[in-house]
């Protein structure tokens, strides 16, 4: 299983490194622009904080010591599934492995020490204050463990109208999405989610939400030969952008 990963993952960014420059210069891909949403779902790690490298490297502790693998292949796996939570990681990369619930223990209870400190960059907060100030709720939608993710939002000093997690039977994805539609009587399409993983974009397709991706966990050709059409960014800010034309009710970028 983990072989089939890597081998998934490296087929998919080496055809991206081949088809780089038509991707980048394509025209679809400079003009695009979307209607400002009612709601914006950000994912939290990689997206909102940078926090993605730090966490890997937990993760490549954990998985070294738990299962003796090598350090670069557990950075590796790691990086290839994330999205999920650590526990569906080590579920995907370690099958039916009793040492999985241990392992996820572990990382979880080491996430506040090394991430509690993060803080959002200067322009993406900025970004948010300028949203908020056009009308957009800011939501946040992570796989973060729940008490995580409200310690950031309670840290951050910005006030987010909805702070999900995952717990509780919550989870990014369809429980967030209808968490959001109850919350704030708004369809699907008048939504955005931003997220940095390929996963994230796959849930974006799953539910019918208008997507951007953030480049950087995934470069930007992972995210546009996965999904074509979708806007990619290469910092949250960048996302504002995005909306100059059109500051009006939300139409799915498909």
């Amino acid at each position: 299983m983990a072989l089939a990963l890597l081998q998934g993952l490296f087929a998919m960014e080496g055809i991206a490194t081949v088809r780089q420059t038509n991707r980048i210069l394509a025209p679809a891909r400079t003009s695009t622009t979307l209607a400002l949403p009612k709601v914006l779902l950000c994912d939290l790690d990689g997206t909102l904080i940078d926090t993605m490298g730090t966490l890997a490297e937990l993760a490549t502790e954990v998985m070294v010591g738990m299962y003796g693998i090598p350090k670069v292949l557990a950075r590796e796996l790691y990086l290839a599934t994330c999205g999920l939570p650590f526990i569906a990681q080590l579920g995907d990369i370690f099958p039916d492995d009793s040492r999985n619930q241990e392992a996820s223990d572990l990382f979880e209870a080491s996430k506040p020490a090394r991430c509690n400190s993060a803080r959002m960059p200067a322009d993406t907060r900025a970004a948010l204050i300028e949203l908020q100030r056009r009308g957009v709720r800011i939501a946040v939608s992570s796989n973060n463990g729940r008490v995580n993710v409200e310690t950031f939002a309670q840290n951050s000093g910005f006030p987010f109208d909805l702070v999900m997690g995952y717990g509780d039977g919550l989870a990014k994805g369809r429980p967030h999405v209808e968490m959001v539609e109850r919350s704030f009587g708004v369809g699907r399409g008048e939504m955005l989610f931003i997220g940095d993983s390929l996963h994230d974009g796959e849930i974006a397709v799953v539910e019918g939400l208008p997507f951007v991706g953030v480049a950087g966990t995934f470069s930007k050709e992972s995210f546009l030969l996965r999904f074509p059409g979708k806007p990619v960014v290469n910092r949250f800010a960048e996302l504002l952008e995005l909306f100059e034309r059109r500051p009006t009710a939300i139409a799915a970028n498909s």
